[in-house]
């Protein structure tokens, strides 16, 4: 039906959005209006989407770091801020499964190329919902997108966002939402289900259920030049509705192999040209089913051991993947780790001292050094 309507059709609409003050309806307007002229009147559809990619994307961000800054919402009663602002200076980039990267490069291309899109009145994502068990690197992923998008990370603070006082919650939420729709930002919401509880729950009070009411009209209506996160444990504790505003719904799960494998790698810093790959692949086995950030507490506590007791990085390294494993592993990851080691260690290493390390017999591990043997035989 749009693709009928005519130029001066467009006019109330607009006319309406822009004396109302409202940014996002005028910029979804502008989008259709730019969609439906682009065959009938394409010099004015591409002043329009020109117009609109221009206002849109061309804030610049550097400003909240000047004495321009916007301050941020404070509580009330207190007066302590509802919201923190995060460095993304130095953010890494997190060690993700390679079709989860793919789904997050394309995230980060459409922001990028916004102008691009929006001026054939198509609107990059805006808003993205992560899933996953704790420590699976969610507030990792948006501090890291933020970094990419050049934008600065605003973080809602929880502990003084909400309040036992009826309509306290609902208060501080809006005035935390307004403050990120009013300057281009990457606005990340943590612990999500603590304000987006399904509706349904016959023990939450009416208070958040007008709460999630609220997120979901916010949803709907987020500014282009902003990017919303939500992160949360517990996916199934939040309202069935939300999951269909979000652009995107990402489950971070724990790493695999190799994934297990980069982040000691990453997470050993300048120590990680002392620790073969061969020896990371192996130990990597004894982590199946771990956190990425309890893979990095691993690596970290080999290297303070290593620091400490003068011991060789590898061993430090052994020592600590083959505890957290509680000393329970199967043949293959056991097997992987001999053979690593004493390759590593082109065979200085005797096999008493490689049972040692491992906490298995010596003919265990002459076991294990044999079947390599054999397979090359």
């Amino acid at each position: 039906m749009d693709r009928t309507r005519e130029t001066a059709d467009w006019l109330p609409e607009i006319a309406e959005a822009g004396l109302s003050g409202d940014l996002s309806r005028l910029q979804l307007v502008l989008l259709s209006a730019v969609r439906s002229l682009r065959k009938d009147a394409p010099k004015v559809s591409a002043r329009l989407g020109d117009l609109l990619a221009q206002y849109t994307t061309g804030a610049n961000p550097l400003r909240w770091q000047g004495e321009s800054s916007p301050p941020p919402p404070t509580e009330s009663e207190e007066g302590m801020s509802l919201v923190r602002l995060v460095r993304t200076s130095g953010a890494t980039s997190p060690v993700l499964a390679p079709a989860t990267r793919d789904v997050v490069d394309q995230f980060i291309s459409e922001r990028r190329e916004g102008s691009s899109l929006m001026k054939e009145g198509f609107t990059p994502p805006c808003s993205l919902l992560l899933t996953g068990a704790p420590g699976t690197g969610k507030t990792m992923l948006a501090r890291w997108l933020a970094s990419e998008l050049g934008l600065p990370l605003v973080v809602q603070d929880l502990s003084t966002s909400i309040s036992s006082l009826l309509g306290k919650t609902g208060f501080n939420l809006r005035r935390t939402l307004d403050y990120a729709r009013s300057h281009p930002c990457v606005l990340l919401l943590d612990e999500f289900d603590a304000i987006a509880k399904r509706r349904d729950d016959a023990t939450e009070l009416g208070e958040l259920k007008r709460i999630v009411n609220v997120l979901l009209k916010e949803l709907e209506e987020w500014p282009l030049q902003s990017v919303l996160v939500a992160a949360t444990n517990h996916p199934e504790l939040l309202d069935p509705a939300i999951n269909r505003r979000f652009d995107l719904v990402l489950n971070l799960g724990t790493p695999g192999d190799a994934e297990r494998a980069a982040i000691l790698a990453n997470a050993a810093g300048r120590f990680a040209g002392e620790l073969p790959r061969s020896v990371l692949d192996a130990c990597s086995l004894f982590l199946a089913g771990r956190s990425g950030s309890d893979i990095v507490r691993i690596i970290q506590s080999a290297i303070r051991r290593h620091l400490s007791r003068k011991t060789s990085l590898v061993e430090a390294v052994v020592h600590e993947a083959i505890g957290a494993s509680g000393g329970d592993s199967d043949k293959r990851a056991l097997g992987a780790l001999i053979r690593a080691m004493h390759k590593a260690s082109d065979g200085e290493l005797t096999v008493r001292e490689i049972a040692s390390m491992v906490g298995k017999s010596a003919s265990t591990v002459q076991h294990h050094l044999k079947k390599k043997d054999v397979a090359n035989g």
